[in-house]
């Protein structure tokens, strides 16, 4: 029932496209578009049985033929069958035609699918014109040659424009998807930030904790409270631990299983940044140069950076502005400079910007304080990736951050 649903529906489209029409050269050949649109239908879609797609077309196609020339030109139906049955003739030979040629396995040969098409259409028109044996093959064999061949590369070019646009929606997709993974390792790389400190947090409880032991040699009671206290805080650092190693173990697969090209990295951000401008109903615009294209080996590092330098400049531009992300070559470092034309940073505040949890924004409505981790946690990425990050501000004229990263640690 699926499978039949399915070649009415075909059909029905066949026969429509059968009204669109010409003569060619003033001849009384007519030759429409629904081959045009069978061809197209039969290599977008491999698991349909080509010889059933043309017998349903051929029977639509007559069908609607029939019923156009009984209610609009008063023929009989001894006259229409006479007319227009020939064309399930070549609908017949078609199906049978692209059926033994097996033009749905060899359509990505550009070629050879335009001969079999081509063939297969000439044949088939040559077949009708014998039945209908009122018209002599031969003063129309040429106009069937150009006809088939015609449709046949019409057919073909709009397959192969179908594929590109295919290709180009799968390629979004994948970027798309690749993008949500990059700022999901993102921001497990951020929450890190927090667990590590925590874990030397709960270390140093623990350490004092099991000192107040010792020192309660006296009170066997107060001792006994502090041991397990101990023992507690040991067991929360052994899962803090766990989760933290297993973070780590997530990501050091991500780092050493696979790389990005730059170009790759800039497309993704600036489709993430973009989105995310559209859905706050910002109007900054932000554009990306790059003297350099290669290979990047820490790249959930570099995007995790960028990223928050990038959040952080339209924070700065308060709703509009313009912001740019460069790569340079210096050396033997590669330099990537994030700048906006923002409000600026205080002189008396910068040497706090990257101290860990430090920070100038609140909510509105709350009050609440920012948690401070985007520049804490970028300057930490930054070590590990042992370069250096630099400010070039001026108050009220806009703020680069400036990253120096080895390239050799880099590119590898």
């Amino acid at each position: 029932m699926k499978n039949f649903k399915k070649y009415l529906i075909f059909a029905l489209a066949v026969a429509a496209f059968g009204e669109i029409y010409f003569y060619p050269f003033n001849s009384t050949l007519r030759f429409s578009a629904a081959i045009i649109l069978l061809n197209l239908i039969l290599l977008v879609n491999e698991k349909i049985s080509p010889f059933f797609t043309c017998i349903f077309s051929g029977v639509a196609v007559f069908l609607q033929r029939s019923l156009l020339g009984m209610l609009f030109y008063s023929l009989t139906p001894q006259d229409v069958f006479f007319l227009h049955s020939p064309s399930i003739v070549y609908y017949i030979v078609y199906g049978i035609l692209v059926s033994l040629l097996k033009v749905q396995k060899n359509k990505h040969c550009l070629i050879k699918t335009i001969i079999f098409l081509a063939f297969s259409d000439i044949l088939s028109n040559t077949a009708e014109i014998l039945i209908r044996q009122d018209k002599l093959l031969a003063p129309f064999l040429q106009i069937v040659i150009l006809a088939g061949i015609t449709r046949s590369v019409s057919a073909y070019l709009v397959f192969l424009f179908y594929k590109k646009q295919e290709l180009s929606l799968v390629t979004r997709e994948h970027r798309k998807k690749y993008a949500q993974l990059n700022l999901l390792v993102s921001s497990i790389q951020a929450e890190m930030f927090y667990l590590k400190k925590s874990t030397r947090d709960i270390e140093n409880v623990m350490k004092k904790s099991y000192a107040l032991y010792e020192e309660a040699k006296g009170d066997n009671a107060l001792k006994e409270k502090t041991l397990n206290i101990a023992l507690e805080i040991h067991e929360i650092k052994k899962d803090y631990y766990r989760v933290l190693k297993g973070f780590e173990s997530f990501l050091a697969n991500f780092e050493e299983n696979g790389s990005m090209m730059l170009t790759d990295m800039f497309a993704i951000i600036r489709e993430n940044t973009l989105r995310y401008l559209k859905e706050n109903n910002l109007y900054i615009s932000i554009a990306f140069h790059h003297e350099d294209n290669f290979q990047i080996q820490k790249y959930y590092h570099l995007f995790t950076i960028l990223n928050n330098l990038i959040i952080n400049a339209i924070d700065a531009c308060e709703g509009k502005g313009k912001i740019q992300v460069l790569q340079k070559n210096h050396q033997n470092d590669i330099l990537f400079q994030v700048i906006d034309n923002g409000g600026g940073i205080e002189e008396e505040i910068l040497p706090y910007i990257f101290n860990p949890g430090f920070t100038t924004k609140y909510d509105e409505k709350s009050g609440t304080p920012s948690t401070g981790i985007g520049l804490s946690h970028v300057k930490s990425m930054v070590d590990e990736l042992k370069g250096q990050i630099n400010v070039i501000y001026e108050v009220e004229e806009g703020t680069i951050f400036e990253i120096v990263i080895p390239k050799q640690i880099l590119i590898g």
